[in-house]
């Protein structure tokens, strides 16, 4: 056996190793697996999921299987909509709400689907160990299930560990379980600003308001609600959230079987009823209208309803729309005077009144409400040439209207914002009541081609000159639109007529109901055919009759003034 020799390496120590002997390297690929799948959709239809391969090369382990690592993706989405919804505040100012961060998919008419999903729950997972923390789903009945054998937990540990540029950290994740939990802050910013535009000044009892305790909340209520607020933040989903709205409320017309479904409804109506005004004051009111009546009617009747502050409000501020359409329209009423009549014997027990919903005192309103039925009649007697309109119900209308006058508040003199306060109510009234005597006059007294006594455009002057001096802080102005339409159709001055023109288009600009808006051009109208074919043969409802007329729709299209 030969002698074998050892030889010290110059600079060789302890510390350092004898070079390995170069081996070649297997170049093992591991393959990721996953699954992207929706919870909603899985929880429904079970479909099979779309899965997506990554390959990152390194050996975890001395096998030489491939492990499959199945993730839910959809966590990072759905965090991605709560960080978006509650991440930051809405903005007082207008115009959040039309970017996507506010309302996920809210163009999409199907918003319905997400009232489906399951309860809210945050992943247990910390966004550094969620791959550690992912799991493969159970097998589900109808459920594809990815084939090879399941990762054990040092591979995914290794996988955690790596540096690998496929890795990164998935947030936790927030499901909604209904469309309320969704929309959770545009409902609050409704609730606390855009409800009460509509209202002369905030009333506890507010028939625009959004009720927070219905459970489970009504889908098409939602949608209505979310309509109006897209609307007063420019939102492009308007039109989808008011239409799923409707299809949703028709449906729901022939399955309501209780008393709170019909609530539910009501409050819908109400709110597309408003919705409407913010675009145009010419729509299909009727169409809300008659809903509102055959629905109550359905529930038994303003006699054997069960009535509530809030019931009461939102009958007395559809039965006013009814009249304000009726008075223009010259039409019966939807709404029987029975109604009107039964809010009418409660009032002094409820927290809200007349002049607060509209503007026009609880006396006036009563006004409103019978002279809106005597022109009807008196229009149809028109068209009846052997029947002759009885003017002594209108004639006591008018002496009521010249002896009535504002009676201020007990607190009318407390102090200064007091003071102002009752008259800028005194202001609003008197327009209201001088309106509704230039209303008299123009269907029940004057004769086509006979002139206009001064005595009238005295009192367009003054509707004008209280109107005006309103203060401007709460806009309670705006609630006297129509003595102001009245007003200006009777004026030919043209510095008065561009006061009142500045006025509806401050009114639209501030409040973003359009109706304000629609009244510049009927006026104008108004003026040109009075230039054309002379003052003393034009009024206001030639126009009025005109627009009615020349609109092609299948249903009846109306003024209403609010």
């Amino acid at each position: 056996m030969p002698e074998m020799q050892l030889s010290w390496q110059p600079g060789f120590s302890l510390s350092r190793k004898p070079a390995k002997r170069p081996v070649p390297r297997r170049n093992r690929r591991q393959q990721l697996e996953f699954v992207l799948e929706h919870p909603q959709r899985a929880c429904r239809g079970r479909r099979s999921p779309s899965v997506i391969t990554l390959t990152q090369p390194g050996a975890l382990s001395d096998s030489s299987r491939e492990h499959s690592i199945i993730v839910d993706t959809q966590r990072a989405s759905f965090q991605s909509e709560a960080v978006e919804e509650h991440g930051q505040p809405i903005d007082p100012s207008l115009g959040t709400l039309n970017d996507d961060s506010s309302i996920r998919n809210e163009g999409s008419p199907d918003l319905g689907t997400v009232d489906a999903s399951t309860e809210p729950r945050l992943s247990s997972c910390h966004s550094e160990d969620q791959f550690a923390c992912s799991r493969a789903p159970e097998p589900m009945t109808g459920e594809h299930t990815v084939a090879g054998p399941g990762p054990d937990d040092a591979a995914i540990s290794a996988l955690t560990n790596s540096p690998s540029p496929f890795i990164t950290s998935v947030p936790p994740s927030i499901e909604y379980s209904s469309l309320t939990q969704r929309f959770k802050p545009i409902l609050n910013r409704y609730n606390s600003e855009f409800c009460a535009i509509p209202l002369t000044f905030h009333l506890r009892i507010n028939p625009f308001r959004y009720r927070t305790d219905l459970d489970p909340e009504p889908p098409f209520l939602v949608h209505a609600v979310m309509a109006l607020a897209g609307h007063h933040v420019n939102s492009t989903s308007t039109l989808s959230h008011r239409h799923t709205a409707l299809q949703m409320l028709r449906q729901s017309l022939n399955a309501f079987s209780d008393a709170e479904a019909m609530y539910s409804v009501l409050d819908t109506i109400v709110i597309l009823f408003s919705l409407d005004e913010t675009q145009s004051m010419l729509g299909t009111w009727s169409t809300h209208l008659v809903g509102a009546y055959g629905l109550l009617e359905a529930c038994g009747g303003i006699k054997t309803l069960a009535m509530s502050s809030r019931i009461e409000s939102q009958i007395g501020i559809l039965t006013w729309w009814d009249a304000i359409t009726g008075l223009l329209s010259r039409e019966d009423c939807v709404f029987p005077y029975a109604y009107f009549d039964a809010v009418l014997s409660n009032q002094h027990k409820r927290e809200w009144d007349f002049f607060g919903l509209c503007g026009c005192p609880t006396r006036l309103a009563e006004i409103v409400m019978q002279v809106a039925r005597l022109s009807a009649e008196r229009q149809k007697s028109c068209l009846k040439r052997d029947s002759e309109f009885d003017n002594t119900a209108i004639s006591k209308i008018e002496q009521l209207l010249e002896s009535w006058c504002h009676i201020p508040a007990v607190t009318a003199f407390q102090d200064e914002d007091c003071m102002h306060q009752d008259q800028d109510v005194m202001h609003c009234s008197e327009a209201w009541r001088h309106g509704l005597l230039l209303y008299i006059f123009r269907v029940f007294q004057w004769q086509p081609g006979s002139s206009v006594p001064t005595t009238i455009l005295y009192r367009a002057r003054v509707i004008v000159d209280h109107v005006v001096s309103c203060r401007d802080v709460n806009m309670m102005s705006k609630q006297a639109l129509l003595p102001l339409f009245f007003a200006g159709c009777e004026l030919q001055d043209r510095l008065t007529r561009t006061k009142i023109l500045e006025l509806c288009s401050v009114w639209d600009e501030r409040t973003r109901y359009h109706m304000f808006r629609s009244t510049i051009p009927l006026l104008q109208e108004v003026w040109a055919e009075q230039e054309t074919k002379g003052f003393e043969n034009v009024w206001w409802g030639q126009v009025v009759d005109k627009q009615h007329m020349a609109t092609a729709h299948t249903l009846k299209m109306r003024l209403c003034f609010g």
